[in-house]
This record gives structure tokens, sequence and C-alpha cells, in this order.
């Protein structure tokens, strides 16, 4: 066995100097130093001295340990991770995830299966206390130097690592916590910033147990989702979806919450996500890490909602509603599901859709549609034709055949997972997430339409009583400004000024999809906005 070096640095900011260096004493070899930011009065970043810290490896490490300057560190921490070295010699090796972040959620779903450690999944990379192997530390750099676009560090760590096959790996229980201090990096609007897992004693003993879960639920911004596993690619539901798909009903869940006594929306998101977890987690092994997981669910979720005593005052209720929800999910595992009832159609989704036709047929499924190939359909088909280069400006067609005859759904640009990433709105996300200024035409009239609404509509169009020939479909209808908003509160608060930006674009008109199909949008635009930042961020390169 290769004998560990390791070594690392402590990344500050200069009017932390004194904490940073109180830190890298707790290291009882003394291999840690501190970096400061070389130009702590220019824009909050941390890139700059990320950069700084990873280029530092001395040339005898075999490993290389980055800490953030605000964090605080489980008691025999250093041992652990010298021992973590040992036992992943080739991983990255993270000790701290967020409690509101997918990967956080990966750390819960370890811990509920007794694993020691969790395989990250498309997000940012958790930076704040991250150890890599020496020759993997020292690429760092020079591909940040190669992709300069403005991305925030952890953006950089994650596409850096996926691109030269490196997993990432997180400790099980955490042995790294965030301290709460103001962020100097520009992330207070994120809320408290804390561990999903976190022990104040590192583990003694270093398995090489690692959790490789098929669903993670997670709940942020009040909002319980789950990240499923499929064929080389990461697929984001809401999970009153999963639950369905799963043959389980919303409201059948929801008999339990209503036994309790916090039955606000945030408790119903908590009891959610946890319910998920326990239905994933039929074989789960009570322990610590797992009660510590269980707790910050409901916190998590509601940490950029809430300030500091706020969610102090509802962690005891959330904690009880988390595990009363884990349980009620485990137990309801081993119970017969329902089926799926069926719509009775077959639809074939053709023309050049790509990525995105396969994912709202996924969608269109979770209506009781049959979904077919469109090589050799038959009579009965329903054929979705999706797509046409000669659409006008930021409108996308689909024309649906029902048989009688066809309608075309005119919707407004469509966002959320696979959808084009050259649109206007794609392009705004993209400035936010890079801490660029929004140009903002205060007159210009936007709309969008989320992905799961242009599924609903197409449903509504092949089960309803359609009568017009051209129906026309959007989420949202916003001025510049109100857009700007949006995409500063769902992705990055950044600066905007005042452009004039003549649109060619017609805007649409939903009435009549709603008068005579019942159809109208079910996803708040913040939320379309977010699920599609997201997407941008981590999975448009890496879902395949």
């Amino acid at each position: 066995m290769t004998e560990i070096r390791l070594s690392g640095a402590v990344m500050a900011h200069p009017r932390r100097r004194e904490a940073a260096e109180e830190l890298a004493r707790l290291d009882p070899a003394g291999a840690l130093r501190v970096v400061l930011d070389p130009e702590p009065d220019g824009p909050p970043t941390a890139l700059r001295t990320a950069r700084l810290a990873w280029s530092s490896v001395p040339a005898d490490a075999t490993h290389f340990l980055v800490l953030q300057d605000d964090v605080e560190l489980a008691d025999g921490f250093f041992e652990h991770a010298r021992k973590a070295a040992e036992r992943l010699p080739d991983d990255a090796v993270a000790f701290y995830a967020n409690w509101n972040s997918r990967n956080g959620a990966a750390v819960r779903m370890a811990a509920a299966a007794g694993a020691s450690w969790a395989t990250a999944v498309n997000e940012y990379a958790p930076c704040v206390a991250m150890m890599l192997p020496a020759a993997v530390a020292r690429g760092y750099t020079p591909y940040s130097d190669a992709h300069t676009d403005g991305w925030p560090c952890d953006v950089i760590m994650f596409r850096y690592l996926k691109s030269i096959g490196v997993p990432i790996r997180i400790a099980v229980p955490n042995t790294v916590q965030h301290s709460g201090l103001p962020s100097v990096a520009g992330n207070d609007a994120h809320g408290l910033r804390r561990s999903s897992c976190f022990s104040a004693v590192a583990p003694s003993s270093v398995d090489g147990v690692i959790a490789e879960p098929e669903v993670i639920p997670f709940h942020k911004h009040v909002t319980s989702e789950c990240a499923v596993r499929g064929d080389g690619y990461w697929d984001y539901l809401g999970t009153e979806r999963l639950l369905r798909r799963s043959g389980i009903s919303p409201q059948e869940c929801r008999t339990g919450f209503e036994r309790g006594e916090d039955l606000s929306e945030g408790a119903w998101q908590t009891w959610l996500t946890a319910f998920a977890m326990g239905l994933s987690s039929v074989d789960a092994v009570e322990s610590e890490a797992l009660a510590l997981a269980l707790a910050s669910v409901g916190p998590g979720g509601l940490c950029d909602q809430l300030t500091a005593s706020e969610i102090e005052s509802i962690t005891a209720s959330h904690n009880e509603v988390a595990v009363k929800a884990f349980a009620a999910g485990r137990a309801r595992a081993s119970r017969p599901r329902r089926s799926r009832a069926g719509s009775g159609l077959q639809v074939a989704i053709i023309g050049p859709g790509g990525t995105l036709a396969e994912y709202l047929a996924g969608l269109l499924a979770e209506f009781g549609h049959e979904i077919v190939g469109g090589e050799s359909p038959s009579a009965s088909t329903r054929i979705v034709h999706l797509g046409d280069e000669t659409d006008p400006g930021d409108v996308f067609c689909a024309i649906v055949d029902t048989g009688a005859r066809e309608h075309v759904l005119r919707f407004a640009t469509p966002i959320g997972p696979h959808a084009p990433a050259d649109s206007l709105v794609a392009h705004w996300i993209r400035l936010a997430w890079t801490r660029k200024t929004l140009p903002v035409d205060p007159d210009r009239v936007h709309q969008f339409t989320d992905v799961r609404d242009m599924a609903s509509a197409i449903d509504a169009v092949l089960t309803g009583v359609p009568v017009s020939p051209v129906y026309d479909i959007a989420t949202a209808t916003l001025t510049g400004n109100e857009l700007a908003k949006v995409v500063c509160a769902a992705v990055r608060a950044v600066p905007t000024e005042a452009v004039t930006e003549p649109s060619e674009t017609p805007v649409l008109k939903p009435g009549p999809a709603a008068a005579e199909l019942g159809w109208t949008a079910t996803i708040p635009a913040d939320e379309a906005v977010r699920t599609f930042g997201k997407w941008l961020a981590y999975d448009t390169e890496w879902d395949r």
C-alpha cells in the first residue's frame, strides 16, 4: 500500500485570516497552509482563491485537502481524512454536503443504507471540504484557466472531475459542518448552509461501502423532488409524480401526514421527502447517522425561506414529521401498489424533437398513454409531430393527430430538461449563473412554456374535444423587468441594464386552450426557471 502523504490548504479572505490560521493549526501533522484571496476587494467569488489553493500541491504529496475558512471540524477529522485517502485513493472525497442539495440527499440515502460513502450526483461539487489525489488536484487550475466563462468554482470542479472520470464520494456522516458565517462569495441568499448529516465525532474506522441508490429524494425551496437513476443519466421529478408513477396516490400518502399537528406546506414537503426515502429504503439500518439525516430534511428544505432563529423553532417538529414519514414509507413499500389507469391511447412522437421528444414521451406515459414507436404506427395510433424548423422566432410547434383531424399546438419558448439551450431565457440564466448583467428591454414581452406544461397541453388535446385547429400554449407571459426578477430570484441576483431589443416573435394567447380544453399552466414561473437553471448548470453535457 502506498504511504499516504496528505497536505492541504485553508482558503480564506484576508479578514478571516486569523480564523483560517487557527483552523490550519488543528491538523496535528501541520500539513495545512493558509491561502488568501489575491483580490479581496474584487467581485465576490471563491474561484480566485480556489485556483491558488489547488495549485499549491507539494511535490511529495499523494493527496491534497482544501478547506474553506468558515467550517467546523469533527473531533478526529484529520485521522478520518487520512484513512479515507487510504480506503479511496483514486477518488475525490468530500466531507460535507449542504442540507438542501442533491448531494446532501444522497448522503441521507447512504445513511439509511448503512453505507460509509455516498456517490455524488449531477450538481456542483461539494467543495467546502474536499480532498483530491495530488495529480488530480494539480489539474484543477489549468482546467479552470481554460474555462474562464464565469461559472462558480464548485461547478467548474464538478465539470473537471466529470471530464477526467473521477467520482466524488461523500463521507457518511459528514465530518465537516458549515459554520454559518456570512458568505464572502455572495451566497447568503441561499440561507443557512448546514450539513445534511453532521457528526461532531468522526468515525473511528473507515470501510469502503459506497451507496448507489436508484432514487434520491431531496427537499429544496419548499419543494420535494427526486433524482431517479436512468440508463446512464439522472431524471428529476416532483415526488408526487414519483408516487403516482409508483402506483401510490399522493392523497393516500397525505392521510398519515394529516394525523400530525403541523399541516403547513413546508411540513408536507418534508413528509413527502422522508416518505419517499422510506419507500426506497426498505432495508434501512437504524443508526445515529440516519437520525441525523432525517433531522435535516425539513430545515434544509426551508433554509432559504426562514431566518436562523425561525429554522431553529421548526427543527424539532419537522424532525418528528420526517421520522414518522420515513417509517410510513417503509411500511407502504411492502404493500401492493395500484396499477396506473391507462388512457387507452397509443401515442407516437415523431419529428426532430431529439431528447426533448424522449422526455415528453415519459411525461405523457405518466398520463396513462401507451408510448409506441413511430416507424409503423397502427391506424389507431395518435401521432405527435414535435418540432418544425420553420417555426417563427421562439415559437415551437407540435402537430397532434387526434384521429379525426390534426391540431397545432404553438408553444412559447420551451424551457426545462432537454429544452433547447439557445433561447433567450437560457441565455439569461447563464448570465445570472456567471454573475453577468442582464440586458433588459422593459417593454418587451417574454413568454415561455415549461416542458411539463407542454406535456399536459398535448394530453389535453389527445383526451379532450378540441375544436380549434390551432392552440397557443404558454406557462408565463412576463415583461422584461418581470422576467429579470424571476431569473434573479430563481438563479442568482445580478445587475440589470436597460436596452432596446425589438422582437418579431408573436405574443401567444392561451385563452382558447383554457376555454375549449380546460388547459391551464400548472408550473409557477419561478419553479420553471429554477428547474431549467439546474439542468443547464449540471446536466446539459453530463446526462448521457
